[in-house]
């Protein structure tokens, strides 16, 4: 327990219970803030390792001491100040059951990480939802799969759960068209957040990729009040963003079509072999001076490549 000591779990009232991971597991000491139910309880039990006892605040550390030494070995946390801070700040939010690694991070395994935040946590006290504290915990999770990736992760997987638990705190029934806009809208607010967050790392370390702004339209308006504007809010800051902002213009290109080279060709003797270039091009411009699209189909990325031409069978003859 000396790990914990002048943190956010300094000071945390515990209690212990003894439960599985389901019903037919073999129950095992589970030791939780007190004010959990015991629904949390086999949820820990499922996410430690091994059989033995488990304490939340030693079993948290594990991972989040994991994820801010990597950061500083990478470079992606650059002081121990910008550590502790990122630390702190994930002991709030799993203390508060509103965000969470997945299994293979609890468990130290080499899957793809995944960041999981949780809907009806976000509920404030006067029956609304927390969008900013939606957007901070949007951003945290973006930043540790950022270093659970070392930086050079193309897709970062983050999401949401629980949305039946959300749409019930509102008295929204399921299928109805109020859900359906309260889940646009979360869906769109969680794209901006993680755009704005990933654009901010790209304009500090590099981007490695460009940003496609493709995301969920909000709806005008939705049954909780302020979601539809605070997620219009994070898709603009998401646009606003340095990195987002130089690639966006990378989506409205036009569609490239595919035809055979039309340019003057030299005579015979000296003709090379048939190249194929895009029709969009202009026609005083030379061909195969536009680079190919990397998602181009597999004919386009032979462009400016030569076409090999099929050999003819010689005859045979008999001598």
């Amino acid at each position: 327990m000396a790990g914990i000591l002048g943190t956010l779990w300094d000071g945390v009232a515990l209690r212990r219970e003894r439960i599985g991971a389901d019903p037919d597991a073999a129950p095992r000491p589970i030791a939780l803030p007190a004010a959990w139910d015991d629904g949390a309880a086999a949820a820990i039990a499922a996410l430690a390792p091994g059989s033995g006892p488990v304490t939340l605040p030693t079993l948290a550390e594990g991972w989040i001491r994991r994820v801010t030494t990597r950061g500083r070995r990478l470079g992606l946390l650059e002081s121990p100040e910008e550590a502790d801070t990122l630390a702190e700040g994930l002991r709030a939010l799993l203390l508060a059951r509103r965000g969470a690694p997945g299994t293979e991070v609890w468990r130290d395994r080499k899957d793809d990480a995944r960041f999981v935040l949780n809907l009806p946590a976000f509920l404030d006290a006067e029956g609304g939802f927390d969008a900013p504290g939606y957007v901070t915990a949007a951003a945290l999770g973006v930043r540790v799969l950022d270093i659970l990736g070392h930086g050079r992760a193309p897709r970062l997987r983050l999401g949401f759960a629980d949305l039946a638990g959300l749409l019930a705190a509102f008295r929204l029934p399921y299928g109805g068209a109020g859900a359906q806009a309260v889940a646009t809208a979360i869906a769109a607010l969680t794209r901006g957040a993680a755009e704005a967050e990933s654009g901010r790392l790209a304009a500090r370390h590099g981007a490695l990729h460009p940003v496609a702004l493709i995301w969920p339209e909000p709806p005008a308006e939705t049954p909780v009040p302020g979601l539809a504007e605070a997620a219009r809010a994070a898709l603009d800051a998401a646009a606003a963003s340095p990195a987002c902002g130089m690639r966006a213009a990378s989506r409205w290109r036009p569609p490239m079509r595919w035809k055979r080279c039309s340019a003057p060709r030299p005579p015979a003797s000296r003709r090379p072999p048939d190249r194929w270039c895009p029709s969009v091009m202009p026609k005083a411009a030379s061909c195969c001076a536009r680079p190919v699209r990397p998602n181009a189909p597999a004919k386009a990325r032979r462009a400016c490549s030569p076409r090999p031409r099929p050999r003819r069978a010689r005859p045979w003859r008999r001598r």
